[in-house]
């Protein structure tokens, strides 16, 4: 099953996608899954995730953690 999705992608890489797609004669909507599909088969997520046994015992407030961010 497949999904609409919307998404801002650079000017440039929707140039050269879609002189691919001529070329490859694939749809644009295939070259992108394609390209993503090899990105997740070769940079699974659990790759780079570190784990270790410890426990956050401290205490945080939501609203600080957020407005941080936004600095």
């Amino acid at each position: 099953m497949k999904c609409h999705i919307s998404a801002t992608i650079d000017d440039q890489l929707v140039k050269e996608l879609r002189k691919m797609s001529n070329e490859e004669k694939r749809s644009f909507s295939n070259l992108i899954e394609i390209a993503i599909e090899r990105l997740l088969r070769e940079n699974p997520a659990s790759a780079g995730l570190v784990t270790t046994a410890g426990r956050f015992t401290g205490k945080f407030n939501r609203a600080e953690i957020y407005e941080w961010n936004h600095r």
